[in-house]
């Protein structure tokens, strides 16, 4: 069985409304058409159309935005500022004189930023400016300045390192597994409801089969009083008690077809069926018959197998990751900032901007600084409290953790011990089946010379319909812990061969 559930399936939009053809339901209700199904075409059908599902499938994608906006924090920048400014004003040292000095600035920036993770910030500054005025004592005029600088910024304490600047990133990076995860524990779970309602309705049928057999063995035994009635070899007594039993199994009948419905609407519900107007009013033929295959568990290699294939102890696992990164990630964040600065420039300034240019590229003349900021909190609650915060929540999630390992070895344990019981149960029923199926054959070889009483083998039919029906409770039984262990140890997608691929 190869099921592929692809992650990338279109999300509807918004304003999008699917339309409801009720009319093609009617008309489908009247000619009800006759659907053979298989297990995987019921596995197959849930797994494509699944609200659930579709909500999970969603949020690997959610995630993969949050790892790129967490990346985006040490891509590089390119800047660029232009401006022109003009002024016209009263020179100042000609008040009484009131001449008019007019002042044009042009400003040019160009620039790359970007951050590092080891917490480092660096700038690069190419700064052009032109200006331009009236004024007789500027000189040069027009003036052109340049400046070409880099700065430095490099955390030392407080926000230094890689471990602290890439903290963001690894947790988005980890909830996108962690959402991995839990869409395959959606699917198992899934997967799990479909084939228990699967073989829910393979039950109710089988129980509704064994009404029919009892009815018509039942029927024959009345058959047979009235004719034994018409040659004076039965009493009124004896047609009274099969006619009532035929009643009462007819009865018995009708409520194992109403069960057996509802059974089917089950299994039409949770494999989307009911969403299709052609085939909501289907009825259903399992292709399957009853039938069982006899497995033999190790119990402490199937607790193995389970920590290995749980994707809730992965996604758990994962969480605790997330924890430790929060705990670095706060304890650093308790320490003085002590940031060192370093920046160096050339520059250059002349009335031709060509001339300007070789000055900087000339580097005659620079400028450098070099300097530490410090900024220690007088009392630091505030990081002390996240750092507290962050020790308990991981302290939470650890017991969490321990609990869910408790948890799995006791799914494990009870699915394994399970699968033997039924076994167990399941060979005794036969034994029991077998033995009442020959008893009543006998026994009705004896009532037909008048040998057995109608009431005796009327038990006796009861006693074989029981024996029946225990029969394919212990089949179905036996196939849903088979169910459960494949569960409880995560390996239903691996043991149905499902592969889920992302696009």
């Amino acid at each position: 069985m190869v099921i592929a559930a692809i992650l990338s399936y279109p999300v509807i939009g918004y304003g999008e409304i699917s339309y409801f053809d009720k009319d093609a339901y009617i008309a489908s209700a009247r000619y009800p058409e006759t659907l053979e199904l298989a297990m995987v075409d019921c596995i197959a059908m849930a797994l494509k159309s699944n609200s659930e599902i579709s909500i999970k499938r969603i949020t690997p994608y959610i995630e993969d935005n949050n790892v790129l906006i967490q990346k985006s924090r040490f891509e590089p920048h390119f800047t660029f500022d232009g401006s022109l400014s003009n002024s016209v004003e009263q020179d100042p040292s000609t008040l009484f004189d009131a001449n008019i000095l007019k002042t044009r600035i042009g400003v040019f920036d160009f620039g790359y930023k970007q951050k590092f993770t080891t917490g480092a910030d660096l700038k690069l500054d190419f700064l052009n400016k032109r200006t331009n005025s009236n004024s007789p004592t500027f000189i040069p005029n027009p003036a052109y300045e340049s400046d070409a600088a880099v700065t430095v910024t490099q955390p030392l304490l407080r926000g230094a390192g890689v471990a602290v600047n890439t903290a963001d990133f690894r947790i988005a990076k980890n909830n996108k597994l962690k959402s991995v995860q839990d869409f395959k524990t959606e699917v198992i779970k899934v997967l799990t409801n479909v084939k228990k309602s699967y073989y829910d309705f393979q039950y109710s049928r089988e129980q509704y089969i064994v009404a029919q057999k009892s009815l018509a063995r039942v029927e024959d035994l009345h058959r047979i009083n009235k004719e034994k009635y018409a040659k004076g070899l039965a009493s009124d007594i004896d047609i009274t008690e099969s006619e009532a039993e035929v009643a009462r199994i007819r009865q018995a009948l009708y409520e194992a077809e109403s069960i057996m419905k509802l059974a089917e609407d089950n299994l039409k519900l949770i494999t989307n069926l009911v969403d299709d107007p052609a085939l909501w009013n289907a009825h259903i033929v399992l292709l399957e018959g009853l039938g069982y295959e006899k497995r033999d568990v190790d119990l402490p290699e199937a607790i193995k197998t389970a920590f290995v294939y749980r994707p809730d102890y992965e996604a758990a696992k994962i969480e605790l990751r997330n924890r430790d990164i929060a705990i670095v990630f706060n304890a650093n964040g308790m320490l003085p900032t002590i940031n060192l600065l370093a920046s160096y420039g050339l520059n250059g300034l002349d009335a031709i901007y060509a001339k300007d240019l070789a000055n900087v590229g000339g580097g005659k003349y620079n400028n450098w600084t070099l300097g530490v900021n410090v900024d220690v909190p007088l009392i630091g609650d505030e990081n002390r409290g996240k750092y507290e915060k962050s020790k308990s929540e991981k302290e939470q999630v650890l017991l969490a953790f321990q609990r869910l390992e408790q948890k799995i070895i006791l799914d494990v344990r009870n699915a394994v011990r399970d699968i033997d019981i039924n076994f167990r149960k399941l060979e005794a029923s036969k034994i029991s089946k077998d033995s009442e199926d020959k008893n009543y054959s006998a026994q009705e070889l004896r009532f037909k010379a008048g040998l057995v009483s109608t009431l005796d083998i009327v038990i006796y039919q009861e006693r074989l319909a029981r024996a029946e029906v225990s029969y394919v409770k212990s089949i179905i039984d036996y196939n849903v812990s088979l169910i459960e262990l494949s569960r409880a140890q995560g390996t239903m997608l691996l043991d149905d061969n499902i592969t889920l691929e992302e696009s």
